[in-house]
């Protein structure tokens, strides 16, 4: 093969994988995130953007689709705009049900929000609400 070949072939390779990378991180998508006050079955119950001052712990459920293989996600939890918590979960397949939990002191009322990022960092969805 001559030189001028070999660098085309290089070439269309490294611009395959450097697309079907992109592809695959971008393909990972929230079909569902709520924050609740328990999980049964696998499943969110008391959902809602208010939650009851006194409650111990919240939870943020999340369902994830178009996952191409094993990757993660992560729930980063601020109140009022500082981090309290940041929780790496996995994702092993292309439709994966997660949800991370939150202790919640008696003084942590007020505006909350849950980030969800993608592996590689992009932010997927956020959900804020309230403890009152």
């Amino acid at each position: 093969m001559n030189t001028r070949r070999f660098f085309t072939l290089m070439i269309s390779l490294t611009l395959v994988l450097v697309l079907t990378t992109g592809v695959m991180a971008q393909s990972v998508t929230v079909a569902q995130a709520v924050v609740c006050q328990e999980i049964v079955d696998r499943m969110p119950v008391g959902s809602g953007d208010v939650i009851p001052a006194g409650t111990e712990r919240v939870y943020c459920f999340t369902r994830i689709e178009g996952a191409q293989g094993e990757t993660a996600i992560t729930h980063n939890w601020y109140h009022q705009g500082v981090l309290k918590a940041s929780v790496v979960l996995p994702v092993r397949t292309s439709e994966w049900r997660t949800w991370s939990s939150k202790t919640l002191l008696p003084e942590w009322t007020g505006e909350w929000m849950v980030e969800v990022l993608s592996e590689d960092g992009t932010p997927l969805e956020s959900l804020i609400f309230f403890v009152q």
